[in-house]
């Protein structure tokens, strides 16, 4: 059976226009129209009911949804989302997909069935078939916090890169050599990428990587506990512990706590994501803030954008990021941009 991707591809337009021409919509150009139904014809196509709705025109409703609610930082983003939307008189509809990848798509054909207007997501990998039909259909969706392959849509995330290389470059000029990472999972843009600051910074400092120094975790708070756990049974320790995350940063404070091993005496750490208990924990954090309310605002904003201009190309839009230092590293100044 013909999709609408094929229509869209015989007709020579996108997808959305293709979806518009189905509905109705009164704003397409006349050749752009024949040439659409002159497709759909040739190809025999006969649209689904998702594709016979105009979601942005019929409804109030946005969707979001996020892989791991539990995270601070999806509240955040969330309440940025929700201050931008509240002003054009549109209402969230919120799904915690608890980073199964089933529940994400269960979620997305639910938005679907609402006929929501458009979609905000954290999705659980970077290539969803589901998000990929929804778009096909004329979903507009906005990815926040990775780098979509499939499909290409807008995005809004921090700069990862960035952040984890100040994060380790500011261990090495406290004179740390042995710094260990924790780091995200490497199918995921903030895993690949934070850890090439890590290596960035390591490399132009000349210092090897110890292989036995660098773990791989799944953003949860258990993940941290127990890799950090592995590290303090080596020896020697290492004298610097950068963590690619909040929640895993919990579970390592936790560990290392448990063993008894001194910060910042005896192990210097920096976690990424600052967020307001940071200040409060035995000693303070250092940590690398990201604007995680402005990158819901970003996302909101992209999405009312792309109502307005549904056939623009996918925009990303990458927010920059600061290392706030606090005790935990051995150092206390002002925030380095």
């Amino acid at each position: 059976m013909a999709t609408i991707k094929d229509v869209a591809h015989k007709a020579g337009v996108s997808a959305a226009t293709v979806s518009r021409v189905l509905n109705g919509h009164p704003y397409v150009a006349d050749d752009l129209r024949s040439r659409v139904l002159d497709a759909v014809q040739a190809l025999s196509y006969r649209p689904n009911r998702v594709a016979q709705r105009l979601r942005a025109a019929k409804s109030h409703l946005v969707g979001v949804i996020f892989s791991d609610i539990r995270n601070p930082f999806n509240t955040l983003a969330l309440s940025g989302i929700e201050q931008v939307l509240a002003e054009q008189g549109l209402s969230v509809l919120i799904c915690h997909s608890n980073i199964h990848q089933k529940r994400e798509n269960d979620f997305i054909a639910l938005m679907l069935a609402e006929d929501v207007a458009g979609l905000i997501i954290a999705p659980v990998k970077e290539e969803s078939q589901a998000l990929t039909e929804a778009v096909q259909n004329g979903l507009p969706v906005v990815v926040i916090d990775r780098r979509m392959t499939k499909p290409r849509t807008d995005a809004v995330l921090a700069d990862n890169h960035h952040g984890a290389y100040i994060a380790v470059q500011h261990m090495i000029e406290l004179g740390h050599r042995d710094i260990a990472i924790l780091n995200g999972p490497q199918h995921l843009a903030s895993g690949r990428e934070r850890y090439a600051g890590f290596l960035q910074a390591m490399e132009e400092a000349g210092l090897p990587v110890n292989p036995a120094f660098v773990k791989y975790g799944d953003y949860q708070i258990q993940s941290g506990y127990v890799l950090t756990a592995e590290l303090l049974a080596q020896r020697p320790l290492p004298s610097g512990l950068f963590i690619a995350n909040n929640l895993m940063t919990l579970g390592a404070l936790n560990a290392i706590h448990e063993s008894g091993i001194n910060i910042p005496n005896e192990i210097a750490v920096i976690g990424f994501d600052d967020l307001p208990w940071a200040v409060s924990l035995n000693p303070p954090l250092t940590t690398v803030g990201q604007p995680a309310i402005n990158i819901g605002v970003q996302a909101a904003e992209l999405l009312l954008n792309r109502f307005e201009h549904p056939d623009r190309p996918p925009r990303t839009v990458v927010l920059g990021t600061e290392l706030i230092v606090r005790a935990s590293c051995g150092s206390v100044v002002r925030a380095r941009p």
